[in-house]
């Protein structure tokens, strides 16, 4: 049982003792300590048929309220419930929490998940659970030169009732000084803006750095957090940093003392906080020329997980450095045991304290930015000046298209049956707003042709696709194969809405002088049409195709995608 009072204490899980068997976890329930002395395994029974070496009766533990029965397997204590089949749950973020002394607000913003490629760990779900268990009102990510996890942060955080903080971690290049900065996102635009730093730090840049200059472009709707170590560089370039000050919605220096195994890396970071400190604090004023925020990177939710990044590391690299055994997701407590040591009597520490916590909550409270979810993003194609002068619009580049490669591939004498599954495909192709995706494919594939660069016939139920063919996405006929157009692009299988509009409108008609019109009034407005205008309408429970002159009172005009109406002058 002391082993399991360690464990709990450790893990700060609010218990009562209740003999020397059993414990009550505050808000959880009565937990047995199984008695596993003198046998060889937590199991017994043949194969197939294996069951938890328990001496008790499950029955008679639940009759006397005990639901839950606690065992140690290797360095760790686990638990199951006698009311489920068995399974091992790691005894962690159950019930409550003991309660910290300290009583600041506190957001951690430092969370280093696996997205982080062989540096971060612990599933997303996993830190959620545990900034919840803790009390957080949210949690933030950083992961250095990805925004991989950001998404998967925004729906976790929503399941667990708590808030996400989207940031990001790089390095800004100035001459030939590296500067490590963190970005966190406020609104809208400052997602826009991050998703712009991204792509120059891991598309545009050479070295997976971005320059002064475009993180000072990207600073609307953002806050800036300047690394631990830069504060050297601050010092030395007082106007560069107003320069971020004025771009960004807010500017903070990160206060990070987490503890190194090497003696020369604590020395490190201590004398940049201490230079820090030193210079940007006026006393006379209590006030600093950069606010201090306290954001601990942290890669592993606890301490006995730290070993996992020095796993990591070496398969990133062969070598692990800058090894930690401290850089994991403490509370309030463990960062103020921390700092306090390092401030003398002429620091009113614990307001200090508070003041370095209040900015995580500030950028916690102002992050506003969500990536939309709930409906489809197709991608728009913008037509160059001589495609705009050519032709006008996407769809018609789209049916000119269309039109050559039908020419071109489709065999002479089978050239209707193309024309009708091609007609088939365009009809719902235009009805789900996906003439742009498809024009945006094309433009890709034909300037990796134009510039040498091999493509594949297609993949997938691409290759389905008649559309696809004569535009040169793909190179497999669909009509020879008998491929279904409808294992590549249906609405309800892709998800897609049909777009709302009821038709497409042509360009400009001359007509001559004199010809005669058909006037219709449909829902409250008046319409001219040619008297050879075709339409589909309703008349008795039949469907007809007739002429405007056709026309009768009453009748039900049919329009869909398919129509397109001309502006006659």
């Amino acid at each position: 049982m002391n082993e399991l009072i360690t464990w709990l204490d450790v893990n700060k899980i609010s218990y009562t003792q209740i003999d020397a068997e059993v414990v009550e976890i505050e808000n959880f329930g009565k937990m047995l300590l199984a008695d596993l002395s003198g046998v060889k395994s937590i199991f017994r029974g043949a194969e197939g048929n294996l069951q938890f070496n328990l001496m008790e009766s499950p029955d008679v533990l639940i009759a006397e309220g005990i639901n839950y029965v606690a065992f140690p397997f290797g360095d760790n204590f686990y638990y199951y419930d006698l009311r489920e089949d068995f399974r091992m749950n790691i005894l962690k973020y159950i019930g409550c929490r003991q309660p910290c002394q300290c009583t600041e607000e506190f957001v951690n913003l430092g969370v280093h998940t696996p997205y982080e490629l062989l540096n971060g760990s612990g599933d997303l779900a996993l830190w959620v659970h545990k900034a919840r268990w803790m009390g957080h009102t949210a949690l933030g990510i950083c992961d250095r030169n990805t925004m991989a996890g950001t998404l998967n942060l925004q729906k976790a955080c929503a399941a667990a009732g708590i808030n996400h903080v989207l940031g990001y971690s790089c390095a800004m290049k100035f001459r030939d000084e590296l500067v490590d900065v963190k970005i966190y996102c406020q609104s809208r635009q400052g997602l826009q803006n991050l998703l712009r730093i991204q792509k120059e730090v891991m598309v545009d840049s050479n070295d997976n750095t971005i320059s002064y200059k475009g993180l000072l472009s990207r600073g609307q709707g953002n806050v800036l957090v300047l690394g631990t170590l830069a504060s050297y560089w601050m010092q030395r370039h007082p106007m560069l940093v107003q320069g971020f000050q004025a771009h960004f919605d807010k500017v903070y220096y990160q206060v990070d003392v987490s503890e190194y195994k090497a003696e020369r890396i604590d020395r490190e970071v201590l004398e940049a906080v201490k230079r820090y400190f030193d210079c940007f604090y006026v006393k006379s004023m209590d006030t600093f020329r950069v606010e201090p925020v306290l954001i601990a990177d942290c890669y592993y939710t606890d301490r006995d997980d730290a070993r996992s990044k020095v796993i990591l590391n070496k398969i990133a690299t062969g070598a692990a450095h800058r090894q930690s055994d401290d850089q994991y997701f403490k509370d309030v407590d463990e960062h103020y045991a921390a700092l306090r040591p390092l401030f003398g009597e002429q620091w009113d520490f614990d307001a200090l304290f508070a003041r370095m916590c209040r900015g995580t909550v500030e950028i916690a409270k102002g992050a506003k930015a969500i990536f939309e979810t709930g409906r489809m993003f197709m991608p728009r194609y913008i037509l160059r000046p001589e495609e705009k002068e050519q032709y006008g619009n996407c769809r018609t580049l789209f049916h000119a298209l269309l039109e050559t490669g039908l020419q071109q591939k489709a065999p002479k004498d089978r050239i209707d049956d193309y024309r009708k599954r091609l007609d088939e495909e365009v009809y719902i192709i235009e009805s789900t707003g996906n003439v742009d995706y498809f024009l945006v494919q094309w433009d890709m594939v034909a300037e990796a042709h134009r510039r040498g660069i091999v493509t594949g016939v297609g993949r997938g139920s691409a290759g389905g696709s008649l559309v696809s063919y004569l535009l040169g996405i793909t190179s497999i006929d669909p009509v020879v194969y008998d491929l279904l157009f409808s294992r590549f692009l249906v609405p309800e299988r892709c998800g897609l809405n049909w777009v709302r509009e009821i038709t497409v409108l042509g360009g400009n008609v001359q007509v001559e002088a004199g010809s005669s019109y058909v006037e219709i009034e449909m829902n409250g407005r008046t319409y001219l049409f040619d008297r050879d205008a075709q339409f589909r309408v309703g008349r008795g429970g039949e469907e007809l195709k007739i002429y405007a002159d056709q026309l009768q009172a009453g009748d039900d005009i049919h329009l869909d995608r398919r129509d397109i109406l001309w502006n006659l002058e």
